[in-house]
């Protein structure tokens, strides 16, 4: 008997390349190398969107069947051990597939999205925006990748995670809105209870309905706000005391413009708002109060000072 049917591992030795220059040797020698060795090409060759697990099995149904019919006129080719190893490869393949798959959804300028997930909690995604989560055991592994803003209402259960560049956010059951983009963080907490971690600041916060928090170049600033204030789910962003580079970053988000700020203070704040319905009434209702000036050159918004 050939050693590699008295040795249960040797197959998975073999796939993932673990056999002794020896063993390979005496097992490329065997008459059932060249089977085996298709069996395992194909199977290394799929790709998730074409893989038809049961048009495999029956293949290998078929094979097994076929050889066994032989075996009465003559030696038999390929134990039935080993059609039940390859098997196992190619469920081993399907798995993997499955168990790396990804949801995956964005958003383009001016763009907004309504996301159900796999147990019924709600995302709103707001204008250029990504979000991916695994669906595998969701109930036990809610956990999501955030870049952009979204507002959440998540269903009550395990841990819910957001994970963001800049931080994390971690809830039971709430309402809350989170932004992440470089080297900018913010959570506000609408209904229920949330906790904020920083990646970088080592700082972890728990936000209360009203309770706010953000990350600016690393430094953890927190504030209150009011819970029944428009919000960009009915068409006008709001700001407190924010950086006015993050305002013009939701200009250009919900506007698809591109902005010339290169003659204005980008660390100046800003409190206020924009409606998203008209473009010129945004621009006016950020940049009066700013003392900023802007003109249109080649569908480019130039920004300039008038202090300066």
């Amino acid at each position: 008997m050939e050693k590699y049917s008295q040795d249960e591992t040797f197959l998975a030795r073999w796939i993932s390349g673990d056999l002794s220059t020896e063993e390979l040797d005496e097992f490329q020698k065997s008459k059932d190398y060249p089977v085996l060795k298709r069996i395992n090409d194909a199977s290394q060759r799929l790709e998730a969107p074409k893989f038809d697990q049961q048009n495999l099995f029956n293949k290998l149904e078929q094979y097994k069947t076929n050889r066994l019919q032989q075996e009465k006129r003559t030696i038999k080719l390929i134990p039935n051990w080993a059609i039940a190893v390859a098997a196992s490869v190619v469920i081993a393949f399907g798995l993997f597939y499955f168990l790396t798959a990804e949801s995956h959804y964005n958003t383009g300028f001016g763009q907004q999205m309504a996301v159900t997930l796999p147990d019924r909690s709600q995302v709103q995604l707001n204008s250029n925006s990504d979000l991916d989560f695994k669906s595998l055991n969701w109930k036990n592994n809610r956990e999501i990748n955030l870049e952009g803003e979204a507002f959440f209402d998540v269903e009550k259960g395990q841990s819910f995670k957001v994970y963001t560049e800049e931080g994390v956010v971690e809830v039971l059951g709430t309402e809350f809105n989170v932004i992440s983009r470089a080297n900018y963080f913010e959570v506000r907490c609408q209904e229920g209870k949330v906790k904020v971690s920083s990646t970088d600041a080592n700082d972890e916060v728990v936000l209360l309905p009203g309770n706010a928090v953000r990350i600016v170049n690393n430094k953890l600033e927190k504030w209150d706000y009011n819970i029944s204030e428009p919000n960009w789910l009915i068409g006008e962003s709001t700001f407190q005391n924010t950086p006015l580079s993050q305002v013009i970053i939701s200009l250009q988000n919900q506007f698809g413009i591109t902005f010339d700020a290169s003659n204005i203070n980008l660390s100046e704040r800003f409190t206020g708002g924009f409606t998203h319905k008209n473009l010129n009434l945004a621009l006016k209702t950020v940049m009066t109060p700013m003392d900023i000036s802007y003109s249109v050159d080649d569908n480019k918004i130039i920004l300039k000072d008038l202090d300066n």
